[in-house]
C-alpha cells in the first residue's frame, strides 16, 4: 500500500506535498470502496499555518476503479479535499 494520497494531509498547504515521515503506522478500514485512514505525522517547518511539530491526520473517501476522492484533515491545522488517480 502506498500512502501518497494521504501524505498530502501532512504537507499540503498548497498543491505541494511532503511525506508524513518514515515508518509511520497507518490504521483504518476499507469496505466496498469506502476508505478511512488515520496516521501521525510531522507538520513541516516551512508551513505558514502553525508551528512545526507532531500532528494527527485523517482521510476518508471512496475508491472507484482507478481513482478516488474524499476529505482529509490535519487536526487543528488544515481541512480539505483529496483526489487520486492510479498511475498508468
Amino acid at each position: 500500500m502506498t500512502i501518497q494520497p494521504a501524505a498530502a494531509a501532512c504537507g499540503a498547504y498548497s498543491r505541494e506535498t511532503s511525506a508524513p515521515g518514515e515508518n509511520r503506522a497507518i490504521s483504518g478500514l476499507w469496505r466496498n470502496g469506502y476508505v478511512e485512514l488515520s496516521f501521525a505525522g510531522e507538520w513541516p517547518k516551512e508551513s505558514p499555518r502553525g508551528a512545526p511539530g507532531p500532528v494527527d491526520a485523517f482521510l476518508a473517501g471512496w475508491i472507484d476503479g482507478d481513482s478516488g476522492k474524499g476529505r482529509m484533515r490535519v487536526q487543528g491545522r488544515s481541512d480539505g479535499s483529496w483526489v487520486a488517480k492510479r498511475k498508468q
